[in-house]
């Protein structure tokens, strides 16, 4: 059984969690936090400058779901503490039905950020 490094709190309203291959993936209305055993990755909708999905070498969309999400800033929790980094890439395979509704809370975050 994984045992995940837990946030103490969260930004937004938890909408969606999932586990796939032992990594967790949630996703509220603020943020999207990636969870490997010993990591938990913490991305706040307006940190986040693009989410791409990975295509194959035939041109066609990953079959195992794999997106590269690119942001300013991510904050990484492990047994050490809490550190923030700058710029950083991270892969994560996600779900359709997640990547949707992942796309769908970021443009709604982009659009009500001030100065769009």
């Amino acid at each position: 059984m994984n045992r995940f490094l837990n946030l103490k709190s969260l930004s937004g309203e938890l909408k969606r969690t999932e586990i796939r291959k032992g990594i967790g993936y949630k996703l509220t209305t603020k943020e999207f936090i990636l969870q490997r055993e010993d990591q938990t990755y913490h991305i706040l909708f307006e940190d986040i400058l693009g989410l791409i999905q990975r295509e194959s070498m035939d041109g066609r969309p990953d079959e195992k779901g794999t997106h590269k999400i690119i942001t300013n800033r991510i904050r990484v929790y492990n047994r050490s503490g809490v550190f923030e980094k700058g710029a950083a890439t991270l892969y994560a395979s996600l779900s359709d039905n997640f990547c949707k509704l992942f796309l769908d809370y970021l443009e709604r975050s982009h659009r009500s950020a001030p100065g769009t």
